[in-house]
């Protein structure tokens, strides 16, 4: 009974391991590479044609005038483009000369060009690069396929602005009066303007208001100017009268001009203003026996008649007359050119014994202007102590008399060429830069960089750094990215207001040689795709089963040895297989 059902279960077993190789062997026959069905290819179609957008080569286009530029339109594709339509859209600091901004081109073939020339006009206040907005309208591919398409790009249009001009100093005089003003005279006075500047002054009006003792006879006290040319002198004619009465020989006018100048297209207000000196006869109060108090004016001076350089010499005259009618005495005359002049060897102070009434004494000295003076008008004062007698009596005087003489700071602004950092590589950053140093007294204003050329990428290519104090120092640098390897041709700009408020241009050209990008590395392999299989596990399953019913079988004929040796008497048995001679061992 006990092998019967050991006999059971041999069979279930190995039916067991029947049934598991068959879903093997139809996976090991399965076709595991095979593949998808091809794709239905679509329906022929027209491709989008590529349009490269460009210009013809200009130069920086000066602001407030216009240029002609040829736009091109090459056809990358091989569809033709029909009935082209080109639409111009400017930025603010440009326009387009001719009323038009759309045009209509010739049919462009697959791999042809078409052109169109505009002209491009410039504000008189632009600057900088400016851009060109293009956008081509047209149709690709043939009926009843036929689509529309748009290609666009910006184009920059370089400006250059129009210099800025410094206000023009206006020196403000009068013609000659040969002796001083008596009570109640008419006389008639040209007061000048001279224009000292490099721009013309425009729109000029003078305000004239006369000291108490002088009266003015004109209907208007304001008088229009007519336009001074750089250099150049323009002059009005006024009616004075003296008082019935004139209190003090020092009399003056206030002249107060308001005008207008071009600076960089821009019209720019300005303002001149002076204090005119008229000598006149003071007379003596009613009823009194004293004389009226002589005075000493400066009737003329000069200085050379140019700008005097900070730090640089000059030959200062002036002449000065006894306006009383009393004779001046023990004269001492004192030069202070305050903190802008001083005297350059010798004194400031002169000695004269004595100055009769109506006479001129010219005095000159030589003087220099202070390397840490300012730009503009400055003042030099002139004191004189002298005495007069009248009815025995000796009576002390003083008079400050101030001139103005312009000056001008010369521009020691030094700007190093620029230098690359490295040998720059195409598609890859590289920098340029530049130092600067201010050695002038003065502070350098407004200063601004700029990256002038083609075929290279910035981020920052105007820099605006703005005022640089006398003695600073500084860097600029530009960051930069060539578009191609060769020869590539840049310009560092800089523009400056020197201390005269004068508008500086230095540029610098640079020439570089960009090499080749370095080829990308690629670190992948192409690895073969893994192709379905069997699980790794799967052909473990029948080893395993194997290997049991292996261990089932050696167990039950054990027993069956240990049974028989029992039944015979004896509880030994041997794991030798049965011997065939014997007999014994074998199956009932």
């Amino acid at each position: 009974m006990k092998r019967s059902v050991l006999r059971r279960a041999a069979a279930a077993l190995a039916a067991v391991l029947a049934l598991t190789a068959l879903p093997m062997a139809a996976l090991a026959d399965s076709d595991t590479t095979a593949e998808p069905p091809a794709p239905v290819a679509p329906a022929d179609t027209a491709v989008l044609p590529g349009v490269l957008i460009s210009r013809s080569d200009m130069t920086d286009l000066p602001a407030g005038q216009e240029t002609e530029i040829t736009v091109s339109f090459q056809n990358l594709g091989d569809a033709a483009l029909h009935k082209p339509v080109a639409a111009f859209t400017p930025s603010e600091g440009i326009s387009l000369s001719g009323g038009a901004s759309s045009f209509l081109l010739e049919d462009i073939p697959g791999g042809g060009t078409g052109t169109v020339k505009v002209k491009v006009r410039a504000a008189d206040t632009a600057s900088g690069a400016q851009t060109l907005g293009v956008e081509l309208r047209y149709a690709y591919g043939e009926d009843p396929t036929a689509q529309n398409g748009v290609s666009s790009d910006r184009l920059t249009i370089p400006v250059a602005a129009k210099p800025a001009a410094a206000a023009p100093l206006v020196l403000i005089g009068r013609s000659d009066i040969s002796s001083p003003i008596s009570p109640n005279e008419v006389f008639n006075l040209d007061i000048t303007f001279k224009n000292t500047g490099s721009v013309t002054v425009t729109g000029a009006a003078a305000t004239i208001a006369p000291s108490e003792s002088l009266s003015l006879l004109n209907a208007s006290s304001t008088f229009p100017v007519p336009d001074i040319a750089p250099g150049k002198t323009s002059t009005i004619s006024i009616r004075l009268q003296g008082a019935k009465e004139i209190t003090s020989v020092a009399q003056s006018l206030s002249v107060d001009l308001r005008f207008t100048y071009n600076s960089a297209g821009t019209p720019t207000a300005g303002s001149a203003g002076d204090k005119v000196n008229i000598p006149a006869k003071a007379a003596a109060a009613a009823g009194s026996s004293e004389a009226p108090v002589p005075n000493i004016v400066v009737s003329k001076f000069d200085y050379g008649g140019k700008p005097v350089p900070a730090g640089g010499d000059f030959p200062l005259s002036f002449t000065f007359e006894n306006t009383g009618s009393t004779r001046v005495e023990n004269i001492v005359a004192t030069v202070d050119g305050g903190e802008c002049f001083t005297v350059s060897g010798g004194t400031n102070t002169a000695h004269y014994k004595d100055l009769a009434p109506g006479k001129t004494q010219t005095q000159q000295l030589p003087m220099q202007a202070v390397p840490t003076c300012k730009s503009g008008a400055q003042g030099i004062t002139v004191s004189f102590k002298y005495e007069y007698v009248d009815n025995g009596k000796r009576t002390p005087v003083t008079a400050d008399i101030r001139l103005s003489v312009p000056v001008s700071q010369p521009d020691r602004f030094q700007i190093n060429a620029p230098v690359s950092a490295g040998m720059p590589q195409a598609g890859s950053e590289s920098e340029i830069t530049l130092s600067y140093v201010n050695k002038g007294r003065a502070d350098i204003g407004n200063l601004e960089a700029s990256l002038v050329g083609e075929g290279f990428e910035s981020p920052a290519s105007v820099q605006y750094l703005g005022n640089v104090t006398a003695g600073s120092s500084g860097n600029i640098g530009f960051a930069f990215t060539p578009e191609q390897a060769g020869e590539l041709k840049l310009t560092v700009k800089i523009t400056y207001e020197e201390a005269d408020m004068q508008a500086q241009t230095k540029e610098f050209p640079l020439t570089l040689q960009v090499e080749e990008a370095l080829p990308e590395v690629d670190f992948s392999e192409d690895l073969p795709e893994e192709q379905p299989g069997l699980p790794g596990w799967l052909p473990a399953i029948p080893i395993a089963l194997a290997a049991v019913a292996a261990g089932v079988v050696l167990f039950l004929r054990l027993r069956k040895r240990k049974a028989e040796a029992a039944a015979l008497g004896g509880d030994s048995w041997s794991w030798q297989p049965d011997d065939p001679d014997t007999g014994t061992g074998g199956e009932e």
